[in-house]
């Protein structure tokens, strides 16, 4: 893939409603989540964030050693819990002998206050209320028009239609929130406009156009709403600003541009015409509860005399997600260290006389 891809491709992107930015970094600023017995975090994958701060963390693991976990967990920006979402399970359900959804991947919240995940191995989404009350489910297994086959990324767009990445057909798809399928697009390939196992989507806010990240492709590509190639970010490999096995995409108001580089352990950072900008790594420090919990536990204090070095704690293993909201916050679902690390972008909008 040619490194100046994106650039060449950039003429197709209206840049007019894009500001211009005094970017100064991104600010370290905590982290989310504890690994507990029963309740907590255990494998996250994906975040949706909510109103009032609340965030709804998508967990893996449905079952540790017999003891049933919970599929979401909420917790606010105070690292306080609220519900523990488990699915239960219904007739309709049972009848397929699916007592649970085994694999979900991906989430998103609708205006309703309604969870989406979708299940790569169910090749379904579920649909939960945020207090954890199923509300259904659908989706088929099948390569054609309106069926999913290891469904992975999704996103709602202003129409409140749900957008999945289809990872094994190499498609993205369009669906009511009932399901009712309405378009879709992509083919399987190596070339610019094709997809090769694409995993993470997003839509841009300026613009409303679609990013993906194609996972073996190594790339992050931009697409209209019709499936028309617009951009194509990045370039394979382990270097500055190279992508391998991306995983998730976000684009903030200003139209900046997050990537999981999940294979490469870190968060890249491009601006909407392709250059890269900035690498995040992970600066995870212990929550408030971390610390309340090893300064009343002798054990755990005698243990940690013994480690020399924390730096490798606090570095991102196998990032899954990255979310971003309206406040600048960024949200990278660190799945490998079970925990989120929240940074703050720092910036300005430079007036045109500057």
């Amino acid at each position: 893939m040619d490194r100046f891809m994106s650039m060449l491709l950039e003429n197709n992107i209206d840049t007019d409603n894009y500001p211009t930015l005094l970017r100064m970094g991104h600010r370290y600023r905590f982290c989310l989540g504890q690994r507990l017995p029963v309740d907590g975090f255990y494998g996250p994958l994906d975040v949706s964030l909510g109103q009032d701060e609340w965030l709804y963390v998508l967990n893996r693991w449905e079952n540790v050693n017999g003891v049933p976990r919970n599929r979401y967990v909420t917790v606010t920006l105070d690292d306080e819990y609220g519900d523990f979402i488990f699915p239960q399970i219904d007739g309709a359900m049972e009848a397929r002998g699916r007592e649970r959804f085994p694999s979900p991947v991906m989430c998103v919240i609708d205006s309703d206050g309604i969870l989406y995940s979708t299940d790569e191995h169910a090749n379904s989404v579920l649909m939960l209320s945020t207090s954890g009350e199923t509300i259904g489910w659908w989706g088929e297994k099948g390569t054609d028009p309106g069926y999913l086959n290891a469904p992975s990324g999704i996103t709602i767009d202003s129409d409140e239609h749900l957008w999945i990445v289809n990872c094994q057909n190499h498609k993205v798809q369009c669906f009511t929130r009932q399901g009712e399928y309405l378009q879709g697009w992509g083919e399987f390939g190596n070339e610019p406009h094709q997809l090769n196992f694409p995993w993470g989507i997003t839509i841009d806010p300026v613009n409303q156009t679609f990013l993906i990240a194609d996972w073996n492709n190594n790339l992050v590509k931009r697409f209209t709403r019709e499936g028309e190639l617009l951009q194509v970010i990045g370039t394979p490999g382990t270097g500055v600003g190279q992508l391998n096995k991306p995983s998730s995409v976000a684009v903030d108001q200003h139209g900046d541009i997050y990537v999981v580089d999940r294979g490469n352990d870190r968060v890249l950072i491009f601006n909407h015409r392709g250059m890269f900008l900035e690498s995040l790594i992970g600066d995870g420090t212990m929550t408030d509860k971390g610390v309340q919990k090893l300064l009343t536990n002798p054990d755990a204090l005698r243990l940690r005399d013994n480690v020399v070095d924390f730096d490798r704690e606090k570095r991102f293993a196998s990032p899954t997600s990255v979310k971003v909201d309206d406040e600048g916050r960024v949200y990278v679902v660190d799945t490998g260290r079970w925990r989120i690390q929240v940074y703050e972008k720092l910036w300005r909008i430079l007036e045109p006389d500057e």
